[in-house]
């Protein structure tokens, strides 16, 4: 009778199981609608930067985006360099390293300070370029940077 138990029990165990994994098609998920999609103006969207009315500015030797915001921007708002990285991301990947010659596009500051997804782009760019500043042992620049971020 034990022989008969250790045997027929694992056989019954198995076909269990077997069952189980080879059980048939799940029933069918209840259909749900796709979420209603809106239409958004490209210029509102988070990232997008507003390029009407940019200038163009070629680099020369030594030229930093924080002087070119300065002279473009004026001096007071020479921390917002990051708008410039934005629109030349293509070009520009350290804000402290630019080759001379380069043609950047210099965006009109307070066009994008007035568009939430600018200013939201200008923001966690400040914020980033922060964090590179902290690692490079320059935590005045890197103040600067959050104060400015902060207020935005």
């Amino acid at each position: 009778m034990k022989k008969t138990i250790m045997y027929v029990l694992p056989i019954v165990v198995l076909s269990i199981m077997l069952a189980v994994s080879c059980g048939g098609t799940p029933p069918p998920r209840p259909a749900t609608p796709p979420p209603a999609q809106t239409e958004t103006a490209p210029a509102t969207q988070p990232g997008a930067l507003i390029l009407e009315g940019a200038v163009n500015h070629t680099t020369a030797s030594g030229d930093t985006l924080a002087e070119i915001a300065a002279s473009r921007y004026g001096q007071a708002n020479m921390y917002y360099f990051p708008l410039i990285r934005l629109a030349n991301a293509n070009v520009i990947s350290d804000p402290d390293v630019i080759e001379p010659g380069t043609n950047l596009v210099v965006p009109n500051l307070q066009r994008n300070l007035d568009n939430p997804g600018a200013r939201a782009a200008i923001r966690a760019d400040m914020l980033s370029i922060a964090q590179q500043y902290e690692r490079q042992s320059k935590p005045n620049a890197a103040a600067t940077l959050r104060s400015m971020a902060n207020r935005l």
